[in-house]
């Protein structure tokens, strides 16, 4: 078996999976449990050629006075039948007390480097980290192996922040390339602007990751729809959410579940009506059942993405001539522009 069928065998979630009751007498509390496993039908099921599970993790019925380092492993311990690609933890998820400042690699990424390796996994951590004398709020980005793979420092800290030493990073963020595609980080505060958003998007970002103190539905379902790329929200509190390129939601946390999941499709374009219409249609005919096309009527766009392993999206927009709509909107400025006087 090559790697990228081993890899997409991997990810399939087996139906009915027993979680053996003897997590708590191995001494996983029931706070980390918090819940049974659910939703198995939105998430089986692998057809795409880059289809994976993402899983999102907030501090759910945690008590601050203990160990959120040990809770947070043992939730994704008892969630790991699960198989997700990648998992985000919420924004400086450990206490202050228990943490402290920490160089990267230090005893918090070294914990989940651990966990990646175990689990075949990707994880975004989000620490207070000290480097070159200087405290940032930062998102580390650890591969399947347990490796720093990136980091990211929170480009907009708040005022309170600013006032205990968090120094902003660099007002351009970075994209990061794994094994399933390019990803982007926000974190918290930084949600009130719009312009990195935009930025990650332009660099080719499929999905962005926001660990934050405090859930924000509005923001994220709105910058999905505006850029057009997964976003995944994780907070602290519930509820954590995941949302559709079209800034629908997906799935998100609550009261009974500390935790969600979602299979994102990332051989998936999202395109304006105009123009397409035939297209789509001619689609359709040749592919059928290989390709699933869900037209958003209210707004005049149009998904399409393969549901097959052989079909790769970008085979399609070859074939029918199809426009992206970022690429798109960049078309139509540039054509409206030869107008101006």
């Amino acid at each position: 078996m090559n790697a990228n069928k081993s890899s997409i065998s991997r990810r399939k979630f087996v139906r009915n999976t027993a979680i053996s009751t003897g997590l708590l007498s191995a001494g996983i509390s029931q706070a980390a449990i918090s819940g049974t496993l659910n939703n198995s039908d939105s998430i089986e099921g692998n057809f795409s050629p880059r289809e994976i599970l993402v899983q999102t993790v907030s501090n759910h019925k945690f008590d601050i006075k203990k160990d959120n380092v040990k809770l947070i492993l043992e939730r994704l311990e008892y969630t790991s039948s699960y198989k997700p690609d990648i998992i985000c933890l919420p924004e400086a998820f450990a206490n202050t007390a228990q943490s402290g400042v920490e160089p990267v690699p230090g005893p918090i990424t070294d914990a989940f480097s651990k966990h990646a390796r175990k689990h075949n996994c990707y994880i975004i951590c989000t620490l207070i980290t000290k480097r070159n004398g200087r405290m940032y709020n930062t998102a580390v980005l650890l591969d399947r192996k347990g490796q720093v793979a990136g980091m990211y420092d929170k480009i907009h800290p708040t005022e309170g922040e600013c006032n205990n030493g968090i120094t902003p990073g660099n007002l351009t963020p970075p994209v990061f390339k794994t094994d399933f595609g390019t990803i982007g980080i926000q974190i918290c505060f930084d949600i009130n602007w719009p312009d990195q958003w935009k930025m990650l998007r332009e660099q080719g970002a499929e999905i962005v990751f926001w660990p934050s103190t405090y859930p924000q539905r509005t923001m994220l379902s709105t910058y999905a729809s505006l850029f057009k790329y997964y976003v995944v929200g994780c907070s602290r509190i519930d509820p954590c959410y995941v949302y559709d390129m079209t800034g629908e939601l997906l799935a998100k946390s609550g009261r009974y579940e500390g935790w969600a999941f979602a299979n994102l499709n990332l051989e998936k374009i999202f395109c304006e009506i105009d123009f397409h219409v035939k297209k789509v249609k001619e689609i359709r005919k040749k592919y059928g059942r290989k390709v699933k096309v869900v037209y958003l009527h209210d707004n005049d766009w149009v998904t399409i993405e393969s549901r097959s392993p052989d079909l790769k999206i970008q085979q399609i927009k070859d074939e029918f001539g199809l426009t992206s709509h970022p690429d798109y909107i960049k078309r139509a400025e540039k054509y409206i522009n030869k107008f101006r006087k």
